[in-house]
């Protein structure tokens, strides 16, 4: 399976108190006005990558606590970002962070079941807060088992 993927980091603040391996995914349909990501919005700025060589990278990076998916916005290929989760679940067992335009509400429980926190809502610039989240309807769910909370 391959899905286009912008860039990978090892982050310091994707996670709050965690080391991420950040995956950054191109391609946006949502187009937030303010977005600070926008050289993401098309699918083409992106390169075409394995979920095998992105699964490899992870593990050879031993530092993470989290990874987690940015953009752009991951949840334009559903496909491929499922499938990966599943392999970080089942062959990394790493916890799953997801940054993503859309509520929470209209995400699929086949992703939410795989994810362990959440940053969603669009970006507004009249709303920011200069900190995590970025702007203030931005909402935070994180799980614990199999309860959300916000």
């Amino acid at each position: 399976m391959h899905g286009y993927v912008v860039s990978t980091v090892t982050s310091f603040i994707d996670v709050p108190g965690k080391i991420s391996f950040s995956i950054f995914f191109s391609g946006c349909s949502i187009r937030c006005r303010d977005c600070h990501n926008k050289k993401l919005w098309n699918l083409d700025s992106g390169k075409l990558t394995s979920a095998d060589s992105l699964i490899e990278k992870i593990k050879l990076n031993t530092l993470i606590d989290y990874v987690a998916f940015m953009g752009g916005e991951p949840t334009d290929q559903m496909e491929f970002l499922i499938h990966i989760c599943k392999r970080i679940k089942d062959e990394i067992k790493l916890p799953i962070a997801l940054y993503t335009g859309r509520e929470f509400e209209v995400l699929p429980k086949q992703l939410t079941d795989l994810i362990d926190l959440i940053i969603c809502g669009p970006y507004k610039k009249e709303m920011h807060v200069g900190g995590w989240p970025a702007s203030s309807n931005q909402r935070i769910f994180t799980k614990r088992g199999e309860q959300w909370n916000c």
